[in-house]
C-alpha cells in the first residue's frame, strides 16, 4: 500500500467541505463588488478567495502523518499474519502433493479427506482475507473522518479571524494552475494546525 493513502482519500472531501462550511459560516455573501473592492488587496494578506494544497497540508500536518502510519503499521501487521498463513497453507499442499505422488495415502478415502482440509483452509484464508479487507476500509474511512472533521473545525475559527469568502482546495496539478501571491494559505494553516494539535496533545 502506498504511503499516504488516507491522504489522498481524504482529500476530495476536504475540497468539499472547506468550500461548504467556510462559505455558508461567513458573515456576509461574496459578491462581484466585494471581489471588485478588495481586488487591489491581494498579496497583501486581505484576499477574499483563497486557495490550501491538501497534499501539502496532509503530508505536514502532524496529526495526519501519525495516522497514516499508524494505519500502515496496523496494514504491514495484518499483511504479515496473511504471508505467514498463506506460506503454511502452500506448505501442506505441496506436503499433500508429494504423499498424493509415492502413494503415501492408506486409502482413497483418506487422501480425499485431506483433500477436502485443504481446500476448508483455503476457503477459511480467502475469507479471513476478505474481512481485514472490509475492516481496513472502515478504518481508512474513520480516520479519513477524524482528519476531515480536524481541519474543518480548525478552519471555521481561522476564517473568524481572516474573514475569507472562499476557501478552495487544490492538489498537484490540481485546478489551481496558477494564483498571485497571497492566494495560498497552505503554509500558514499547515503551521496553525500544528501549534493547535501540540497544544492538545500536551
Amino acid at each position: 500500500m502506498k504511503s499516504y493513502s488516507i491522504a489522498l482519500n481524504v482529500v476530495l472531501l476536504i475540497a468539499v467541505g472547506v468550500l461548504y462550511v467556510l462559505h455558508f459560516t461567513n458573515a456576509g455573501a461574496c459578491t462581484s463588488a466585494n471581489v471588485r473592492e478588495n481586488g487591489n488587496n491581494i498579496g497583501k494578506g486581505d484576499a477574499k478567495i483563497v486557495y490550501i494544497n491538501t497534499d501539502t497540508l496532509l503530508r505536514n500536518y502532524t496529526l495526519s502523518v501519525e495516522l497514516n502510519e499508524a494505519f500502515l503499521k496496523k496494514q504491514e501487521e495484518r499483511n504479515t499474519e496473511l504471508n505467514i498463513k498463506a506460506k503454511d497453507l502452500d506448505r501442506q499442499a505441496r506436503e499433500f502433493q508429494r504423499k498424493l505422488e509415492n502413494n503415501g495415502f492408506i486409502s482413497a478415502e483418506r487422501a480425499e479427506a485431506a483433500r477436502q482440509d485443504l481446500l476448508e483452509k483455503n476457503q477459511k484464508l480467502q475469507q479471513l482475507q476478505q474481512e481485514m479487507t472490509e475492516k481496513m476500509m472502515k478504518e481508512q474511512s474513520e480516520l479519513n473522518k477524524k482528519l476531515f472533521e480536524s481541519i474543518t473545525n480548525f478552519l471555521v475559527e481561522y476564517n473568524k479571524e481572516k474573514g475569507y469568502e472562499i476557501v478552495l482546495s487544490t492538489v498537484v496539478a490540481g485546478n489551481v494552475l496558477y494564483a498571485a501571491d497571497g492566494f495560498d494559505i497552505t503554509q500558514d494553516v499547515v503551521k496553525r494546525l500544528n501549534e493547535q494539535y501540540k497544544k492538545k496533545a500536551e
